[in-house]
């Protein structure tokens, strides 16, 4: 249910701008998630959302990726596991997919694994580019991301 619930928020601030807990919650409850302030606000904690301006001056929720410590990495780690729809290696290049809006904080969440052999990272709205030294440091890093999505493989 909680998994279920901060996926969902999410995916509503990756598709609308989103301005008050008010109003997502609201939106959590038109979609049948019913949960106290407390929770939302607990949620939005856990998962690295914070308010930010849009160029053009209005407020909204977002994920802000710029400053990664290890408990920041921890939660960026969730919001992966939540935001991936899908990871595919060709060559030396891997290409992860993820719910709109999120592929910075996916590409931040890589970049800092600081992997031997990932030469460079770009990050567009739902799509994330790495690209290795080599073929096989591309399937390293697909297994450990693979790994670490799956709970299979713990953050360093």
């Amino acid at each position: 249910m909680k998994k279920d619930r901060q996926k969902l928020i999410l995916e509503l601030i990756s598709r609308q701008p989103v301005e008050t807990q008010q109003q997502l919650q609201a939106l959590l409850e038109q979609n049948g998630v019913h949960c106290t302030q407390a929770t939302l606000s607990r949620d939005l904690h856990t998962l690295g959302i914070v308010k930010q301006m849009e160029p053009n001056g209005t407020i909204r929720y977002g994920i802000n990726p710029l400053s990664i410590e290890d408990d920041d990495q921890r939660k960026l780690l969730n919001i992966a596991r939540m935001a991936v729809v899908s990871v595919e290696a060709a060559q030396n290049i891997i290409v992860l997919k993820a719910l709109p809006g999120l592929a910075g904080a996916v590409g931040s969440f890589v970049d800092h694994l600081e992997q031997h052999g990932l030469v460079g990272s770009i990050a567009g709205n739902d799509t994330i580019l790495l690209v290795m030294k080599d073929s096989g440091a591309a399937e390293d890093l697909l297994q450990v991301i693979q790994e670490l999505l799956s709970g299979k493989r713990a953050l360093p």
